[in-house]
């Protein structure tokens, strides 16, 4: 027997493959796996992150610039100074005047400003978990704004362009996604764990595996087919006394030894793809020291 030879033998395709094949099923599972433990950690890290409902509203205003007098205004009033400009005094000590029952520090929490496109056109968002007072916080701002835009030379007007409702807003609506990355782990994971124990795997696939490992013994093939019973005619008496022997029915057991011994040879039981390799080597290895002849092996 050929040890040495059948740990560095080349990568076969073959072999690989059908290992693949057996364990694709791992693949699978920890693929699905990895989507519903995504999902679920997702599920639960929103929730925690959430807390209560979030209300929002996202109000629309458009900005009459005085380019005769300031061709330079719009440089200025970006979408990076709006934001800051909506939570600055001039406009929340007004939203404060409309609705004096709110905190300076709740309309701070609440408003975001942002330009998405179009420079004249500033979008509003107020958000919170009190829908009464997003709501207050959002009727203020249409105040407070046309407001400041008297106040400012640069500016000629400012307009409500589209009067939102509110809306139930949850910043965590990416469920799909964390399943779909949580998969894609598990693909990945599976498929490297696959490959990796594929190469240090010594059971036997095929027979290129067997011949390798024990060159002096002849690969019969799968029983009852054409290619087991050409080799046995070839190379064994066809009705000759052979004894058939699986790796789990071997016993160190006296009788049974003398019993092979006087028959005409030992057929060794291969189960492909089994990791048998040991307790293979074992019976070859005992059966050859008991002067037992092993006339071949058939799947």
């Amino acid at each position: 027997m050929s040890t040495r030879d059948f740990d560095t033998r080349p990568i076969d395709l073959r072999r690989f493959f059908r290992q693949f094949v057996k364990r694709f099923w791992i693949v699978i599972a920890v693929t699905v796996l990895g989507a519903v433990l995504g999902f679920v950690s997702y599920v639960i890290y929103s929730n925690i992150k959430s807390g209560n409902t979030v209300y929002r509203i996202r109000n629309d205003y458009y900005i009459t610039f005085n380019h005769e007098e300031f061709p330079n205004g719009v440089d200025y009033y970006n979408a990076y100074t709006w934001d800051g400009i909506l939570r600055d005094d001039p406009i929340v000590n007004k939203a404060l005047e409309v609705v004096p029952d709110v905190s300076k520090q709740q309309i701070l929490e609440s408003v975001t400003g942002e330009i998405l496109g179009d420079y004249r056109i500033l979008t509003v968002v107020v958000t919170g978990t009190d829908k009464a007072l997003v709501q207050k916080i959002s009727d203020a701002y249409k105040i407070a704004l046309p407001s400041f835009a008297e106040k400012i030379d640069m500016l000629k007007t400012i307009e409500l362009w589209t009067d939102a409702e509110i809306e139930v807003y949850d910043a965590y609506t990416r469920e799909k996604n964390a399943a779909f990355l949580g998969a894609l782990i598990g693909l990945f994971v599976s498929l490297f764990a696959v490959l990796m124990y594929g190469i240090f795997d010594d059971a036997i696939y095929t027979e290129r595996d067997w011949v390798i490992r024990y060159p002096q013994i002849p690969y019969l093939g799968k029983r009852d087919t054409d290619e087991y019973n050409a080799n046995r005619s070839h190379l064994l008496q066809y009705d000759g006394n052979y004894i058939e022997l699986a790796t789990d029915q071997f016993r160190y057991d006296l009788n049974e030894f003398d019993r092979m011994r006087v028959a005409d040879g030992v057929i060794l039981k291969l189960r492909s793809g089994k990791d048998k390799t040991e307790d293979m080597d074992k019976v070859v290895y005992t059966l050859t020291k008991q002067d037992i002849k092993i006339v071949g092996v058939m799947e």
